[in-house]
């Protein structure tokens, strides 16, 4: 084994980087910092762990114990006590749930055109768009071919990638809605439309590591050729004609052609980032959760889901030429861009001593939830020994949160990264002790840290309040909640997918502030909301309010919860039709969660 590579680490210098990095760097996400590695440890039983996160010879985990009761026939409503409330449910909202279906309508007759999840879409025609519009308003159908008497390909002008956070939160939202459907008695047209839309996404998840040719190694996106769009984008070869890893200096995603020789219509675009991977395993996760116990699901599918899974965990566990194991590692032999997930880091550099809390959650939701599908000896006792035991991941989760707070400079996309984590770590973890300070981590250190401002707690994005109430629930995906819903979080969260603008979601502008407006930092929003600006400027020079712009007159965004709540000016020309997995994750993720 290598020992871990020495840097001197002064206070001062470490300060300068992570604000160096914060700045400059990633442009999805800010950074970490934490104790050293201990290594790969590939050794050890798998077992039920005391309270300092060892495993012990004592039977299986209880976090994998089979579900002994099967669940209710189809078309025999069930109500369930859940944080949003089914049909059935005396708190039932029948007007968010119809707004909810046109979302997955739209998305999955438009969006996943192909390709079978996320992926923008561009329609320039207005009458094009005008057709999708009234195809996705005033029908109920999924096939939007057959609803606008245009085939998907004709109404599109441009197909965009499939991306890895994106795509996974599309297929967690798939698996939720899945799940739910199935364990509440829905209609069977209902449950069975949902469980195929999740087996193509269970193929989708295997064609994103099996198209690069190499175990462990995930693709950051992939398109399709015969779509017009980012398919049509050019390749270049993994190695030069030397054998020498291609382009010489690694980027942040080059397109390679299929390596598997199993997807000849398929691209694929390297250098799988943090922010990729995160939702790429939220999506492994939630699918394994959906299809555990599902025989409806080929044993097949399953084992293969598993083998993925484990293969990803494997890769993580190997400590590399720099002397650290929790890199992201890619087909042509190297570290990904922004591939660190190890907690002695800020960014894309190595500080030994640093303790970086951010990538200590992001590596313990990663490897918790990979490990529980794994159901691996050898990673269940990488984690739970040297992980948690040793590294103490999730009390560095807790107490050293770097990189993400960082008031009116914060980058959204490191807060979504975190709480994305966090559900894992609190939701897929099989270890019962880390697992409760993970959930103080997502709530303390994350949601509402005292005597800070701007916190997500009042930043009305709801993912992030249902990730601090499921923290709170201490539900997980094998056992029902041992707490109470912070029903305040609750109540601002379905706020914001209230007032959501309606399906199909277009990309539309909005500008809240005119220029006048701008120079005497006093805005009236579009529908007369103060919105007081400040002159400091937010990340990336953006004007940003001192309050949160309401999602009712909030710019669009591909992806809301690592999009700035605090902007009140944005959007794009109309043309796009947004996916909408924000939307889609966050209302299933509270349809899944019991109370």
């Amino acid at each position: 084994m290598l020992a871990p590579r020495s840097t001197p680490a002064l206070g001062a210098a470490v300060a300068f980087a992570l604000a160096l990095a914060v700045a400059c760097g990633d442009p999805e996400g800010a950074p970490g910092g934490a104790p050293k590695d201990a290594g790969a440890n590939d050794t050890g039983a798998v077992d039920a762990p005391p309270a300092d996160g060892r495993l012990q010879d004592a039977g299986p985990l209880a976090c994998r114990v089979a579900r002994t009761s099967p669940p209710p026939a189809c078309g025999t409503p069930t109500a369930r006590s859940t944080v949003i409330a089914g049909p059935g449910a005396p708190a039932h909202d029948a007007t968010l749930a119809a707004e909810a279906r046109r979302f997955d309508r739209a998305f999955h007759a438009i969006n996943a055109h192909g390709v079978d999840v996320n992926a923008g879409v561009s329609i320039e025609d207005a009458a094009h768009r005008a057709l999708v519009e009234t195809f996705i308003r005033d029908s109920d159908g999924w096939d939007a071919s057959a609803g606008t008497g245009r085939p998907v390909t004709e109404l599109v002008t441009r197909f965009e990638k499939v991306a890895g956070l994106y795509a996974g939160v599309g297929v967690a939202a798939d698996a939720w809605r899945y799940a739910v459907l199935r364990d509440e008695g829905a209609e069977c047209a209902e449950v069975e439309r949902a469980r195929q839309h999740l087996a193509l996404d269970l193929d989708a998840l295997h064609l994103a590591v099996a198209i690069t040719g190499t175990p462990g190694v995930i693709a950051r996106g992939f398109a399709r050729r015969s779509l017009p769009g980012a398919g049509e984008a050019a390749t270049e070869p993994l190695e030069d004609a030397s054998g020498a890893p291609y382009p010489a200096e690694k980027t942040n995603g080059t397109w390679r052609e299929d390596v598997s020789g199993e997807y000849p219509d398929q691209i694929w675009e390297d250098s799988c980032s943090r922010d990729m991977l995160v939702g790429w395993v939220l999506g492994f996760a939630a699918a394994w959760e959906a299809i555990r116990d599902d025989d409806t699901f080929a044993a097949s599918a399953r084992d293969r889901l598993r083998a993925d899974a484990r293969a990803l965990a494997d890769s993580l566990r190997v400590v590399r030429e720099s002397g650290y194991d929790l890199e992201i590692w890619d087909a042509d032999g190297r570290r990904t861009y922004h591939g660190i997930l190890h907690h002695e880091s800020i960014d894309r550099a190595y500080l030994a001593g640093v303790k970086n809390g951010f990538n200590a959650l992001m590596a313990l939701g990663i490897v918790g939830a990979l490990a529980w599908i794994a159901d691996d000896p050898g990673l269940d006792a990488w984690l739970a020994d040297d992980l948690v035991a040793t590294r103490r991941l999730h009390e560095m989760a807790r107490d050293e949160m770097l990189g993400v707070d960082l008031g009116v400079d914060s980058n959204f996309s490191s807060y979504n990264m975190a709480f994305t984590a966090g559900l894992l770590a609190t939701r897929y973890l099989c270890l019962d002790d880390a697992r409760d300070v993970a959930r103080e981590a997502v709530s303390g250190a994350l949601y509402a840290r005292p005597e800070r401002d701007r916190q997500p707690a009042e930043q009305r994005q709801t993912f992030f309040d249902l990730v601090h109430v499921a923290a709170g629930l201490g539900e997980t995906a094998w056992a029902p909640p041992v707490g109470a819903p912070d029903d305040a979080a609750l109540a601002r969260g379905l706020e914001t997918l209230h007032e959501w603008s309606p399906a199909p979601a277009w990309d539309t502008a909005r500008e809240n502030c005119d220029t006048a407006e701008i120079a005497a930092l006093a805005c009236v929003g579009l529908d007369g909301t103060p919105l007081p600006l400040l002159a400091e400027p937010g990340r990336g020079g953006a004007l940003v309010a001192a309050v949160p712009v309401p999602m009712r007159i909030r710019p669009p965004s591909n992806y809301t919860w690592r999009t700035n709540p605090y902007q009140p000016n944005g959007g794009g020309s109309g043309a796009g039709l947004l996916p909408s997995n924000d939307y889609r994750g966050a209302y299933w993720l509270g349809r899944r969660l019991g109370r």
